[in-house]
């Protein structure tokens, strides 16, 4: 079926083994009229970077959905304002006073948050994998053998009201839909193990849930099923410890992992902190809890110290969104551009602070509409023009080579390995992609058969095909550019 597929796009635009720019604007009108875009909007454009000759352009300056290209305009805007080296932080303080003698605490043990996305990480083991173990053992080397109070902590750096308002409730439960804190942990994300039935209809049981979450009940109405993925959900917002999932997964399986949202990553963090405490010999009197649970601010000008953990560079940062489409990471970016520019950590104001600053670098933003750093939101409305122009603008960046290297190789790695294979494209271009239903985006760098340097962006919404029809057709399109001969 697949091979079908190919003939059938090759025979819409024709075999190409390079062509002039009069070439492709005629394949770029052929891409217009096609049948699966009958009922769909589309923007194209595309622009030599270094003499700004226009290679093509379809509707540029259209607001569309743009889904995770979005990530484009978060990643550029967080280097250029944050720095490559910027580093996340979160801090470890005790308040009250040490009883030396008796190696007791009277006080609390603080966990503050400064917006790291990354803590506890799988992708990042090698830098600070083993935090929780390093706090212990920082806490044990103050003296403290005992913990007269509560382990406490404090998102606070971030709004703790974070969730986009225009994400929809069938997202937020899942792993994709982990919503900003200002304390994050394990990307914010559970694994729920399931074990299926042998025939089509049979319910699932829930083995287990890991990391394991005190609280949280989950109502499973998930079904056993005769397909090859997973097409489970979870449902619940943040805060909210009854979820439920339903959905379908494969039939015979067993230990079968479907990732979901933690529903408050804070508190989970200071549990861990005051398991890990007392499976060290520290023990611990009070609580674990948070400074929203207990509706207080910590004073740290009468707190101390004991450790920090930093995270990863900037620049490793973006190159794991870009390469992944991490939605939680860019809503970090998007929430530390807030707290940078306009002092408030929150969705709104990192998008009204992208927008400043975008108009300051001498870009329209003239039907720029953003409402989330990671473009779930089907309410961002982002045209063309606006991306190449972002595109434009990194490009004479002096964080260009580290931006650049963000995006994945077309063909090569990342969301986009498959995607121009074998073609032209192939390791000639830098490439993001955006997928959600009814939307597909592709924008980024493309070098062509005669060394040009070409900045795109390409949205579809609401197109009449399936969406791995889109993708071949958008595929097909995309490669055309990189044949350019001329």
């Amino acid at each position: 079926m697949r091979e079908f597929v190919f003939i059938f796009i090759f025979c819409l635009f024709g075999v190409s083994k390079g062509q002039t720019i009069q070439e492709f604007k005629s394949e770029l009108t052929k891409f217009s009229a096609l049948p699966e875009l009958k009922n769909a909007s589309v923007g194209f454009y595309a622009v030599d970077l270094k003499t700004n000759e226009i290679i093509g352009e379809l509707n540029p300056n259209l607001s569309l959905i743009p889904a995770s290209i979005t990530k484009v305009i978060t990643t550029a805007c967080g280097i250029e304002i944050l720095g490559t080296d910027y580093r996340f932080k979160t801090e470890i303080y005790y308040t009250g006073k040490i009883d030396k003698e008796k190696k007791i605490l009277n006080g609390n043990i603080i966990i503050r948050g400064f917006g790291d996305p990354c803590l506890g990480s799988h992708r990042f083991t090698s830098n600070y994998g083993d935090f929780i173990n390093k706090w212990t053992l920082a806490i044990k080397q103050m003296g403290i053998d005992s913990v007269c109070g509560d382990i406490i902590s404090d998102a606070s750096y971030f709004s703790q009201q974070s969730i986009p308002s225009t994400w929809i409730w069938g997202d937020m439960g899942n792993y994709y839909g982990a919503v900003a804190s200002g304390l994050s942990v394990y990307e914010n994300l559970f694994t729920a193990q399931f074990t299926s039935g042998k025939l089509e209809g049979d319910s699932t049981k829930i083995v287990a849930i890991k990391p394991f979450i005190p609280g949280l009940e989950v109502e499973n109405y998930v079904k056993s099923a005769n397909t090859n993925k997973d097409e489970s959900f979870f449902y619940g917002g943040p805060y909210q410890n009854n979820k439920y999932a339903k959905g379908k997964i494969p039939v015979n399986k067993t230990n079968y992992e479907v990732k979901g949202s933690i529903p408050d990553p804070a508190l989970l963090l200071s549990f861990e902190l005051s398991e890990e405490l007392k499976n060290n010999g520290v023990s611990v009197s009070g609580k674990y809890t948070t400074t929203k649970i207990e509706c207080t601010e910590i004073n740290y000008l009468m707190s101390k110290n004991i450790a920090t953990t930093q995270s990863p560079a900037l620049s490793e940062i973006i190159k794991q969104i870009n390469h992944h489409s991490i939605n939680l990471y860019a809503e970090h970016i998007l929430n530390e551009i807030g707290v940078k520019q306009k002092n408030f950590g929150d969705t709104d104001t990192g998008a009204v602070a992208i927008v400043d600053f975008l108009k300051n670098k001498g870009i329209d933003v003239s039907g720029f509409y953003l409402l989330d750093g990671s473009g779930l939101s089907r309410f961002n409305s982002i045209t063309a023009t606006h991306f190449v122009e972002v595109l434009k603008m990194m490009r004479k960046s002096k964080n260009y080579e580290v931006y650049n290297a963000s995006f994945p190789v077309a063909g090569i790695s990342g969301t986009v390995r498959s995607f121009g294979a074998k073609t032209a494209l192939e390791e000639n271009a830098r490439i993001k992609s955006g997928y959600m239903v009814r939307v597909r985006s592709y924008a980024g760098y493309i070098k062509t058969k005669s060394n040009r340097e070409v900045g795109f962006a390409v949205m579809v919404n609401n197109y009449n095909c399936s969406p791995q029809m889109m993708k071949l057709i958008l595929e097909k399109l995309v490669t055309k550019i990189a044949e350019i001969n001329q």
